[in-house]
């Protein structure tokens, strides 16, 4: 996937208005690229032109997020066998075109990918007259698509032209970077089509199932994959046995179940997900800067207007952002079963509580704040680590700290806490400096307690055996980002 961006994909942008204005463009002969067009204004004010703006960023959005998705979807770059769990058969009833599972699937897993045959943006009419009921012929739509192979499929003088076809709308939560552009739910509504008539390609069946009915039960949903929207996989809602029949929910599911699940791809694919993620979030960085700069912020940070802060490497294997502003990531199996069991012998021997300085008798004491054992590593006895560190935070080994072991008994703790300062400070061998980013792994899976706690934006996680959390204490000007307070919870 890494030379998609660099391909130039032989699709055009074309844009159309709804189906009904369309039929009233044909009435009155009017030219074959418009339909939204009434009379000219003369006069424009600032705010038509900051509407214009960003409606040329939301087109240009759906453009380049179009292009990473054709091309993705062409199996000679790029063949999603994680989410090749389905293929079209016939069944017990007769039906050629069933889908069904080539394997057992537990729920929560993916079956197969939707695939995206144009996307479009609905931008829903503001403009309503005192008393008039909202008509949907005053929306417009912006549609992206190849016209080189699917020209015949969107003739704009024959609707019929494509038969069957299917739309599906794509929400967009504030943790997918097409939202910063294209999130606005009142005005703007991202949706894709997908044409039956077109080649069968695996790992790409998604609206090819049947639709739940009285006599047809449904087990899969489909939901846009995390961070990588308007990309959509079809997830199983419950176990499906191989051989089974794929039946796709027709309806909306409780909140908290699409959490759920959404948890689920988020963790069980994270590697996966990465590089889809990464091309996602590059076909959106042009317009995202755009509006940063037209706003004179940083949009990532509006809530404080912290940042930049300290860049990671957005290619390493199972990156994944799991929390946005303050943005936090994790890489699963970041170190091997070796590398975690190395450390913990390296480190037992040295283990001792953890101490600070009495500010008023000069002694060393217990520290308070934190009630476990710690131990040091000098970098030289765990090159592979180091170099996974470096790689990963787009670091040099000497720009790194001493690498401390921490060790929680039962009931031992790491109260709330930052890791940075604001400003320039003198500590752990570096002389005014500060701490731009922490990374911290868990060297053991653990039953119950001992999870990470970010109170000031209640986000948990539970300890997994070699999984590394990254967060960004104080951005590059060396102000503490204070929603970074963290805790290590009862063992």
């Amino acid at each position: 996937l890494t030379a998609l961006l660099s391909s130039n994909g032989a699709f055009t942008v074309q844009a159309l208005a709804t189906p009904a204005a369309r039929r009233k463009g044909r009435k009155s002969k009017l030219p074959s690229g418009g339909g939204f067009a009434k009379a000219k204004v003369k006069v424009v004010d600032q705010k038509q032109e900051a509407e214009a703006a960003s409606e040329a960023l939301a087109k240009r959005t759906v453009s380049n997020l179009f292009s990473v998705c054709a091309h993705i979807q062409d199996p000679q770059l790029y063949q999603p066998k994680w989410a090749d769990a389905c293929t079209q058969k016939q069944n017990d009833q007769g039906d050629k075109n069933a889908v069904v599972a080539t394997r057992d699937v537990t729920r929560g897993q993916v079956l197969t990918l939707f695939p995206i045959h144009s996307l479009g943006l609905r931008t829903l009419s503001q403009n309503t007259k005192k008393g008039k009921k909202k008509s949907r012929d005053s929306d417009t739509e912006f549609v992206a698509y190849d016209r080189d192979v699917d020209g015949e499929l969107f003739r704009q003088d024959d609707d019929q032209q494509a038969g069957l076809r299917m739309r599906f709308n794509i929400p967009l939560d504030d943790a997918q970077p097409a939202y910063t552009v294209l999130g606005n739910r009142k005005h703007n509504v991202l949706f894709s089509t997908f044409f039956p008539v077109k080649k069968v390609i695996p790992g790409w069946l998604g609206g090819r199932m049947k639709a739940a009915s009285l006599s047809a039960e449904p087990n899969c949903i489909t939901m846009p994959l995390p961070g990588a929207a308007p990309l959509c996989a079809v997830v199983a809602t419950k176990d499906v046995k191989e051989g089974e029949e794929i039946i796709q929910s027709m309806q909306p599911m409780k909140p908290n179940i699409m959490d759920e699940l959404k948890l689920n791809l988020a963790n069980e694919y994270s590697r996966d997900l990465s590089s889809l993620q990464m091309h996602i979030e590059m076909a959106c960085e042009i317009q995202i800067a755009q509006l940063e700069s037209a706003a004179g912020t940083n949009i990532g940070d509006s809530s404080t207007q912290l940042g930049p802060f300290h860049e990671l490497n957005r290619k390493y294997p199972g990156l994944m952002r799991i929390h946005k502003d303050p943005d936090i990531y994790s890489i699963e199996n970041f170190l091997t079963g070796d590398e975690c069991a190395r450390v913990i012998a390296k480190s037992k021997p040295h283990l001792t509580p953890c101490l600070v300085q009495n500010e008023k008798s000069g002694k060393a004491e217990q520290d308070r704040v934190r009630t476990s054992t710690n131990a040091n590593i000098p970098q030289a006895e765990v090159p592979t680590i180091v170099q996974k560190m470096t790689d990963m935070a787009c670091c040099n080994a000497d720009q790194l700290e001493i690498l401390q072991v921490l060790n929680y008994k039962k009931d031992q703790e790491f109260i709330p806490h930052t890791d940075g300062f604001s400003g320039k400070f003198d500590a752990c061998g570096f002389e005014q400096s500060s701490r731009q980013a922490t990374i911290f792994c868990y060297l053991n899976d653990v039953a119950v307690g001992g999870a990470t706690y970010f109170p000031e934006i209640d986000l948990e996680i539970q300890p997994r055996k070699g999984t590394a959390i990254i967060h960004f204490p104080a951005d590059l000007k060396l102000r503490e980002d204070t929603r970074t307070l963290h805790q290590g919870s009862p063992a």
